[in-house]
């Protein structure tokens, strides 16, 4: 494991230098910065601002609530982001955290054409999950709770998410200048995307207030490689979706 991550770290290395991809508004671009080093601990990868377990095949970063109200366009960005309308801003890096997902093996299968339009939504499937604390209580809740879809009158239905990998571009990696990690309105630039039809609809989803702590709130997302149940395997070999 700890020579695969050598070895993903120098290939996330060369990405960065060059490629082309979809067509995306104007951002402000940002030197690429030198791909962090990996440092071992107690069966843990600190990859720069994030941590990879490999046995739970997850990564973690830490954040905050950024909103509890109103209009988004992201689960999570950073704090150079479209923090206007993102539901949490993560204290990490979009490179370590695709470093990170790079060493769990995900290989990206689609990503949006442009933002609002992707018609293959197929890739790595991830669980997103939320970790708090409330009166010194620990909480935990899925990602899609803390969205509202305003079509369908409730929170987001229980989904997996899909890794698209964002995009190399004019020499910058899309993430890293967009400082963007999660979209719910579908974007090529984005790391990971929402799949469910709502996530065209630029106008659909806001912030549960209903499930949502308050605004400041630190948190934890564990972003997990989804582990399909025998019936899902079942189903897929059956049906082929």
């Amino acid at each position: 494991m700890k020579a695969q991550c050598s070895m993903l770290v120098s290939v996330a290395a060369l990405l960065l230098q060059g490629g082309v991809g979809a067509q995306h508004f104007s951002a402000v671009d940002r030197p690429s910065p030198t791909p962090p080093k990996t440092v071992w601990s107690n069966g843990l990868a600190v990859v720069g601002t994030v941590l990879v377990d490999p046995s739970n095949r997850c990564v973690i970063a830490q954040g905050y609530v950024n909103w509890t109200n109103g209009l988004v366009e992201l689960f999570a960005c950073g704090k150079e982001g479209k923090t206007h309308e993102s539901v949490l801003v993560l204290k990490a890096s979009p490179l370590d955290m695709n470093i990170g997902l790079l060493l769990l093996g995900l290989k990206a299968v689609s990503r949006p054409e442009a933002v609002g339009m992707w018609a293959d939504q197929r890739g790595p499937e991830l669980n997103l999950w939320v970790e708090w604390e409330r009166d010194g209580k620990p909480q935990r809740s899925r990602a899609e709770e803390w969205v509202w879809n305003e079509r369908t009158g409730r929170a987001l239905e229980k989904t997996t998410w899909i890794y698209t990998g964002s995009v190399v571009e004019n020499g910058y990696f899309r993430a890293l200048s967009e400082d963007s990690y999660i979209a719910t309105y579908w974007d090529p630039w984005s790391l990971i995307n929402l799949p469910l039809a709502c996530g065209g609809d630029q106008e659909a989803l806001f912030i549960n207030p209903k499930t949502i702590p308050p605004t400041g709130t630190p948190v934890r997302l564990v972003v997990q490689v989804h582990q399909p149940s025998w019936w899902e395997r079942f189903k897929k070999r059956l049906f082929g979706n």
